[in-house]
């Protein structure tokens, strides 16, 4: 497999060269992703949609994560991350007027093996609620929606948990959910929660 050359930069978003994926997280050096938040309305409440990630992935596998997400590579721009929600979620095509770019979030995972510093590109993406996926499996093994108000309380720390719903089943009007506390979250740091919440509400109120 071909090495991966990503852009990076110093904490104040100023471009300092270039570094394969492998030294991005292993040094913690600043780099972009695409973040994609699904959204949709169900009888006048707005839902968010999260993926688990696939049980064979590297990274947090079996966790719940951004809707869509990836990195972006040295040659691309923010909008060709849009490839994101083609190859993770099956979309053939995606309708522009539907995409609006929230801002860019800084978004720090550590752990005992990699140092992940990014600036994320924050999208949101609504969607209508006859959505069908086509996931790629070694990536994503599921959707699931939760209640937007409740994610909301979650991510401000105002709650220790959401409940989730499989996709297929709560489109089919099953609507059995499951708990889900930060522990089964990919380990984003808490002021990138807070900050995608407050982004997320406003522009669902405006």
């Amino acid at each position: 497999m071909a090495e991966e050359w990503l852009k990076v930069f110093d904490e104040n978003y100023e471009v300092k060269g270039k570094a394969t994926r492998m030294d991005v997280h292993t040094k913690g050096l600043w780099h972009e992703t695409v973040h994609f938040w699904l959204i949709t309305v169900i009888k006048e409440k707005y839902y968010i949609f999260l993926q688990k990630r696939s049980k064979s992935k590297k990274d947090y596998p079996n966790l719940y994560d951004i809707s869509a997400a990836g990195h972006l590579m040295v040659t691309e721009s923010p909008r060709d991350g849009l490839r994101e929600l083609q190859e993770e979620l099956g979309f053939s095509t995606v309708n522009r007027n539907k995409l609006h770019k929230l801002g860019i979030v800084k978004n720090i995972i550590n752990t005992d093996r990699i140092t992940d510093n990014e600036f994320s590109h924050i999208y949101v993406y609504m969607v209508n609620e006859s959505t069908s996926f086509h996931l790629q499996e070694e990536e994503v093994s599921e959707m699931v929606i939760t209640e937007f108000d409740s994610f909301y309380e979650f991510c401000m720390g105002a709650r220790s948990d959401v409940i989730v719903y499989p996709w297929q089943a709560f489109a089919s009007s099953s609507e059995k959910g499951l708990r889900a506390g930060k522990d089964k979250f990919v380990p984003h740091d808490d002021a990138y929660f807070r900050e995608i919440a407050v982004l997320l509400k406003r522009h669902l109120e405006n």
